[in-house]
């Protein structure tokens, strides 16, 4: 009888104490697919420049590198009760990667099959500003495209 109280007890502190503290690895620009134990109801990111998490249904998110780094997110259902709670490690994606190092300085390409330049984080500005442009173009092109944000002005 004392050891099933026990088991009992021991059950219902896991219950109380809530979700383990785990790592969640995404590469910069991806998304990660996680399935959540109960419907969402609250998120909480501690640096949205690091990630954003989106909801594809009440159970399921998408987590997706938004910058280098690590950040926690924080996921309470409508009761208040947390059922997700991880880190989040941002890291860059080297498959595929090439990076040409000249002096201190370094420019990156991306490479398959051909290499194409893709200035990454980290490079001198005077490269990285002549490359990125056409990114930040191309990006907010998408967005617009995708119903994300306002389409570019036109040229004139």
């Amino acid at each position: 009888m004392k050891s099933h109280n026990v088991c009992a007890l021991a059950a219902a502190l896991a219950a109380l104490a809530g979700p383990a503290l785990a790592n969640v690895s995404v590469r910069l620009d991806q998304n990660a697919i996680l399935d959540l134990k109960a419907p969402a109801g609250t998120v909480l990111i501690g640096d949205p420049a690091v990630v954003d998490v989106n909801l594809i249904n009440p159970r399921k998110i998408a987590i997706l590198g938004r910058g280098y780094g690590s950040t926690n997110v924080i996921i309470t259902d409508r009761m208040g009760r947390i059922i997700f709670q991880q880190v989040v490690e941002v890291s860059r994606n080297n498959s595929n990667r090439v990076s040409v190092y000249r002096g201190g300085a370094v420019a990156n390409f991306t490479c398959s099959p051909g290499c194409e330049r893709t200035p990454s984080p980290g490079e001198d500005n005077a490269s990285y500003s002549a490359y990125s442009s056409s990114y930040k173009d191309h990006s907010q092109s998408s967005a617009a495209a995708g119903g994300g944000g306002a389409p570019p002005a036109p040229s004139q």
